[in-house]
Order: C-alpha cells, then structure tokens, then sequence
C-alpha cells in the first residue's frame, strides 16, 4: 500500500480548481430525491462544487437541468432550494427562457443587432433518473449513464427503495476539505476510537471495506450478535454514500463549497412503519464524532508539520482506491 496524497492536495485551491474539471464536471453525480421532482415546474437548485445547477420538471413531465446562471449578466433563473416555478425567468433582469433553454424574451432590451437569441441560451446539464434519485453530469460527453450506474444499481437490487418514501433532511457545514470528509467515510479503522455506540453495536474484527468495482466500494460487518448487520453500506465515487436496509435508507452526499468547506447533505426514506426518527438521531451521533475529527485533521493538513503518510494494507484499500481515481485526473507532480 502506497503513500496518502500530499496534504496541499486537502488546503490548495489550484487543486480544488483541477477537481471541479476532473471530477464534478465529468461525473455523474447525485443531485436531488426524485420525490422533489415529480410535477410540472417542481425545481431544485443547488451549488455543487462552485457550478449553481437546477433541474426542473418539464410541462409534459420530463426533467431538464440547467446551470442557474443567466447569459445576460449571469443573474439566478430560480433562487437557490426547491420550489415551483411557472416559467424559466431571470431573477435579476427578467430574461425569460424556454423549458429547452432558449432565450425567449430579453424584457426592456431596446434593439440591438448583435444580440442573437440563438447565442444566448440556458446552458444545459445532462439529467437522468434513476429510482429514488436524480443524477446530473456537467461535461459536454457523460459517461454513458446506465453503464455507469451499472455496478452500483446491482449492489442495490436487493432493496425496495421505491417502497421507501421521502421523509427528512439534515445538512451540517463542515469545514474540511471533501477529500477530508470521504478519506475518513472510506474505512472502519477510526471506529473503535472515535464512533464507541457503533463500536459496541459492530464486531469490528469482521469490519472491512471491498472495492468490488473501480465505480463503489462497500462496507460490511458483523454485528456483536454475530449476525450480518442486515443493510448495505455503500460509496459510490466520487461522493455519493448509501446506508439501505429493508424498512429505510439514508443517503449522504458530500459536496464541496470551495476548497475549505463542505456541505454534508443526508436525505431519509423510509416505509410507512420505517423509524425515521431513530435513523436521524443516530446519523447525527455519528456525524458530531466524524465532524469533530475531519475539522481536526484538517487543521492538522493546514499546519505545514504533516506532508503525507502511509495507507493501512488491512483497512485502507479503499482510501487508496479513492485516492487512486483522484490522482488520475489531478494533473500535478507531488
């Protein structure tokens, strides 16, 4: 097992810059619960590692995606959150916008030869579906999305989450770097020391994280019981992490706000007699502990004393595995 990456990959904001190419911009990435994107002119928009992206939904039932950035002097077509919305408008100016992103009406404009509406189109973002969630890509050519989801969608297959009805969210700010937040999410070495609850409920010399495809790894550990711990625990790269069980799931997506700060959104499902209260409360336990030691850490990466350590054979592969994928798109010396 090799060296980490460096610690200026975790605080340098020309690597961040390289990330938003290579990963979140070439990526299909989880974006919003379907559930809040059923009905004509239902929109979410959110930022997702500085790119301001909405998806709204058609008059005829389609979803389309757009960065929320108007061409005419780069002004919000829908505030930040979800909502509906009747027509794609300009906040700031009153540009109004076909549901395809072409420029309909620049409201007031006065005549100008050289404004073609032709050029001044929504940019759009790839949106595909795919059961309780909706996925966006930013690159001009995806990855085929089914391929894509493949692996991940067979790991799956073994839960009903169309059963699974959207019920809560929680979103804590974090300030680390994402790579801090995922480094930590990718193996079970931490968890004796730092998570004591599910410390006492695991059999921790059964903990270990399979890599079984270059797109997921997955956890999986026996309970003090001796029984398997009855879910799935699932990371799908580069930030989408998922703890399904038979009555419920919560879904973790981790996303940068810049190189220093990172949004740690959980979206909970569950079936009509699924406990959701006890989902969130114990997501947030665990959450206070991971949160207290990746601020550390990254405290720890901003000192200058730390340059770069050695992964464990036996617990972190999967970090490696990470790190790996992000070493192939980052296009520096050290």
């Amino acid at each position: 097992m090799g060296p980490t990456l460096p610690a200026h990959w975790y605080r340098d904001p020309e690597i961040f810059e390289q990330e938003r190419a290579g990963v979140w911009a070439s990526e299909w990435i989880m974006f919003a619960p379907a559930a809040k994107l059923e009905t004509p002119g239902q929109y979410v928009a959110e930022e997702v590692a500085g790119y301001p992206i909405f998806v709204t939904v058609e008059p005829d039932g389609d979803l389309r995606g757009f960065h929320n950035v108007c061409p005419h002097r780069a002004g919000v077509i829908v505030w930040p959150g979800d909502g509906v919305t009747g027509n794609l408008v300009c906040r700031y100016h009153g540009w109004a916008f076909g549901w395809d992103g072409s420029l309909k009406a620049a409201r007031d404009f006065g005549d100008d030869p050289g404004l073609c509406p032709g050029e001044r189109s929504l940019v759009s973002v790839h949106v595909k579906k795919w059961r309780n969630f909706v996925f966006v890509c930013l690159g001009d050519n995806p990855p085929e999305f089914e391929s894509a989801i493949a692996p991940f969608a067979d790991a799956c297959a073994p839960f009903d989450m169309e059963a699974m009805s959207y019920r809560h969210r929680l979103v804590r700010v974090l300030k680390c770097n994402w790579k801090t937040y995922v480094d930590n999410y990718l193996e079970g070495y931490h968890v004796p020391l730092i998570h004591p609850s599910l410390s006492r409920a695991l059999d921790m010399s059964t903990y270990r994280v399979e890599v079984p495809d270059e797109s997921y790894c997955i956890h999986k550990s026996d309970t003090t019981e001796g029984s398997p711990a009855g879910g799935a625990w699932l990371f799908r790269y580069p930030n989408l992490a998922l703890n399904v069980y038979p009555d419920g799931m919560n879904v973790e997506r981790i996303i940068p706000i810049g190189h220093e700060t990172t949004h740690v959104v959980y979206d909970y499902f569950a079936i009509e007699s699924g406990d959701v209260d006890a989902m969130v409360e114990l997501s947030n336990v665990v959450l206070d502990e991971d949160a207290a030691m990746c601020e550390a850490v990254q405290r720890n990466l901003n000192s200058g004393v730390y340059q770069a350590g050695r992964l464990s054979p036996r617990h972190e592969g999967s970090v490696e595995w990470f790190q790996r994928r992000l070493r192939s798109v980052v296009n520096v010396s050290s």
